[in-house]
């Protein structure tokens, strides 16, 4: 598996201009990620659509430094000779993570000029998110 190219689609960032920092430790981000892939024309190519948003909620934001916004997508090869049942167990930890690792890159550099300094989007556990969006989409299956 190869990350061929990326592609930043869409970035937001708003500061809490009236931030200040709270007087018992840091106040934990709000955080919602969703992601798509598929395979591209019968090729050994998958695209991943990762969307994040950190602090959307009015509370979450009003807590915390930034509002974050982000949608970016990844391409990744597979050399010949992978079962199509292999690709999966591969793609979605390691592809996930590495399209996240990308995200971490713009979003910490983007927040780096602004008011209250770099940001950095925590960090994640994919294979829990992975199968709570397998639970969900199951359920709204047999609804």
């Amino acid at each position: 598996m190869q990350l061929s190219d990326y592609s930043l689609v869409s970035l937001q960032v708003f500061t809490n201009l009236e931030f200040k920092e709270p007087k018992e430790g840091a106040c934990k981000e709000q955080l919602g990620i969703d992601f798509d892939f598929g395979q591209q024309a019968n090729a050994p190519i998958y695209r991943i659509d990762l969307k994040i948003q950190c602090n959307f909620g009015r509370s979450a934001f009003h807590r915390n430094r930034y509002r974050i916004k982000i949608g970016i997508q990844s391409i990744f090869e597979f050399e010949e000779g992978y079962s199509e049942e292999d690709v999966p167990k591969l793609l979605i930890p390691n592809g996930l993570a590495i399209t996240y690792s990308l995200a971490r890159g713009i979003v910490s550099q983007a927040t780096a000029q602004c008011k209250h300094g770099k940001f950095i989007l925590p960090t994640v556990n994919f294979m829990e998110i992975f199968r709570k969006k397998m639970e969900k989409e199951k359920h709204q299956k047999e609804s």
